[in-house]
């Protein structure tokens, strides 16, 4: 049940409790009007006969015209006080019955008793008359009194159970329905308590991180819609954050992508596509750092400018594939040549250039350009084909032949084609303004 309907039916519960009372007490009040009005007229009869009797008595005594006239006026206010509706029980109205009655007897004794004083007796049957009057006045007002006690003790014992009974019927159902409103709210409280408390456990799952338990509700009131409305926020939750999750995984795969871009990038931008040694530029940025480092340690440097013999000839009569092929090797054998510090690169097609970092004395480079002739002429083999290519080279030495890349490298190509020119020999140093040159034969 909706928990509007629990607190509205309470209020109608609680409204009834008060209406009962309400109407009990009305009831009470009326019935206590009641015994009142009944208790007052009883002191109004007990008052008008104690009136005729004490009337009665002077009556008796003087017998004059003013007493019984005086005794006629009371005799009739109690006949009218006696004819007075107040709502009498049963017995009530058998004993205001038999006070009328007495009282009637009353106007008959009077009217007997006149008519017997206008008559002319002697003296001995007046005072025999007289006291017979009395001892019947006696009679009647004496049953009077009787049935005036009988009443009042009547009223009082109907009041009390009257009383008694609105007691007892008030209170059953005032207990009642104490006893079910109380049941009804308790039942009401035990119900918002259970379901504060589902929902206070479902939201300290939510903080603790729990996206998957839900909270289960077996009524249908206001706050299992709560609960519905909570278990859907959290499934919402839930799809939100493996969605999150997802393009986290994504953003982070394309940014390790572009990362392994970029550095792809970076490392074309930097090396030979085919080769993936320093391309011209790199190769340039590379020496020039070190012929900075050389010239504050007056360190010796070599740049060696290669170039292939025979290359034009694969080239052509194999294909770019098969020249693609020589070239890789070339390169590779230069690169297993050469110590860590020393720097290898492609200038483009068949030419390479090599750096020869931190060098003791000019010897150690002519040992060095041996190695790499000897390495470089080692038989290629490719598929069927096996195939020889020789070099020429040039040679520049820091800080003779230039201070910076530029000079070195125009003074090593200028080198090499000096042993091109000259076929009786594979490498030269570059003689420069001294107008010498160095020349080894092969």
């Amino acid at each position: 049940m909706m928990l509007s309907k629990r607190l509205k039916l309470t209020a109608i519960l609680c409204s009834l409790l008060t209406l009962i009372v309400g109407l009990s007490l009305i009831q009470v009040h009326y019935y206590q009007q009641q015994i009142y009005r009944q208790l007052n007229y009883s002191m109004k009869l007990q008052i008008s006969i104690d009136s005729l009797r004490s009337q009665l008595w002077l009556y008796q005594e003087y017998t004059d015209d003013q007493g019984l006239s005086e005794l006629n006026t009371r005799q009739a206010e109690l006949a009218k006080n006696l004819s007075e509706d107040i709502q009498w029980a049963t017995q009530q109205k058998l004993i205001i019955g038999n006070l009328n009655r007495l009282n009637t007897n009353i106007r008959a004794l009077i009217n007997t008793q006149n008519s017997f004083h206008s008559k002319q007796v002697d003296v001995s049957s007046t005072l025999t008359a007289e006291r017979l009057f009395k001892a019947k006045y006696s009679m009647v007002i004496e049953e009077m009194t009787e049935e005036m006690f009988n009443l009042h003790q009547l009223s009082i014992k109907q009041a009390k159970q009257k009383q008694q009974t609105l007691l007892f019927l008030v209170g059953v159902v005032l207990l009642i329905l104490a006893i079910m409103v109380t049941a009804w709210s308790f039942m009401t409280l035990i119900r918002f308590k259970k379901g504060l408390a589902s929902l206070n456990q479902g939201m300290e799952a939510l903080a603790a991180g729990d996206l998957k338990s839900q909270i289960n509700f077996s009524d249908t009131d206001e706050l299992s819609a709560l609960a519905q409305n909570f278990n859907r926020m959290k499934l919402s939750l839930a799809q939100i954050t493996v969605k999150k999750d997802e393009l986290k995984q994504e953003v982070d795969s394309q940014t390790r992508k572009l990362i392994e871009q970029q550095d792809q990038l970076i490392f074309l931008a930097e090396h030979d596509e085919l080769t993936g040694i320093y391309n011209r530029r790199a190769f340039i940025k590379q020496i020039d750092t070190a012929i900075a480092r050389d010239l504050r340690g007056d360190n010796q440097a070599a740049l060696l400018f290669i170039d292939l013999n025979k290359f034009k000839n694969i080239n052509d009569t194999l294909g770019h594939s098969i020249g693609d092929e020589v070239i890789m090797t070339i390169a590779k054998r230069l690169v297993n040549s050469l110590r860590a510090t020393d720097i290898v690169g492609r200038l483009g097609g068949d030419e390479f250039i090599v750096w020869l970092d931190m060098l003791p004395e000019p010897i150690n480079i002519e040992h060095k350009i041996n190695q790499l002739l000897t390495n470089i002429k080692q038989p290629i083999i490719i598929g069927k084909h096996t195939l020889e290519v020789g070099a020429s080279i040039g040679i520049s030495v820091l800080p003779e032949h230039g201070l910076n890349s530029r000079e070195l490298i125009t003074a090593a190509d200028t080198a090499m084609y000096q042993a091109k020119a000259d076929h009786s020999i594979e490498y030269c140093f570059y003689a420069g303004s001294y107008g010498v040159s160095t020349l080894a034969t092969s």
